[in-house]
């Protein structure tokens, strides 16, 4: 492993630290706040190991996720739903070959999880995410984005349980409080 392979995984672990933090925050502002910081963190990861597409798409997730803080927010759903043929042109742009497929399909379950109402809807689209970047990982030879993506994947769905099971209730602020009625019980 060359000394830029090896910084590109310390850097990939602090991204992943961040992104999984924010699987703890009930309030979905700050599980976004706290995932685009990881994914701009991962931006910088993608761009240490060549993955140029991963690094446009890191910047995309950047901004739909500050766009999708209030999924009401009709600005914010356009910011998200103009993210989509954005991915596909820089696609074309920095087309690396068919791995950046993985990236998108990835990124297309980002979208739709930043467009969702609800936080378990939110969760459960961002699990489904987590299934093509894990090829992705592997194909690019990330070990942090392989770990990130499984380790999200079963933190979303213990706080999707516990969510579910009445166990876990985010506090209500203004933003949230027509938020989580749509989740249900």
């Amino acid at each position: 492993m060359s000394g830029i392979h090896v910084i590109a995984q310390f850097v990939g672990a602090l991204g992943i630290a961040l992104l999984l933090a924010s699987t703890f925050m009930r309030r979905r502002r700050m599980l976004l706040v706290l995932d685009a910081a990881g994914s701009a963190v991962m931006g910088v990861h993608w761009a240490l190991l060549g993955g140029t597409a991963a690094i446009a798409i890191s910047a995309l997730v950047v901004v739909m996720d500050l766009a999708g803080t209030d999924p009401r927010d009709p600005r914010g759903r356009l910011v998200i739903w103009a993210s989509l043929p954005v991915t596909a042109v820089l696609l074309a742009l920095l087309w690396s070959g068919p791995v950046d497929l993985f990236a998108a399909l990835g990124m297309l379950g980002i979208a739709a999880s930043r467009l969702s109402s609800g936080q378990v809807r939110l969760r459960a689209l961002a699990m489904a995410s987590c299934v093509p970047w894990i090829a992705y990982g592997v194909v690019m030879m990330s070990i942090p984005q392989v770990a990130f993506s499984v380790a999200y994947f079963v933190a979303m769905g213990v706080s999707i349980l516990r969510i579910r099971s009445g166990r876990w209730r985010a506090p209500t602020p203004a933003a949230d409080a027509a938020i989580l009625p749509a989740d249900g019980p």
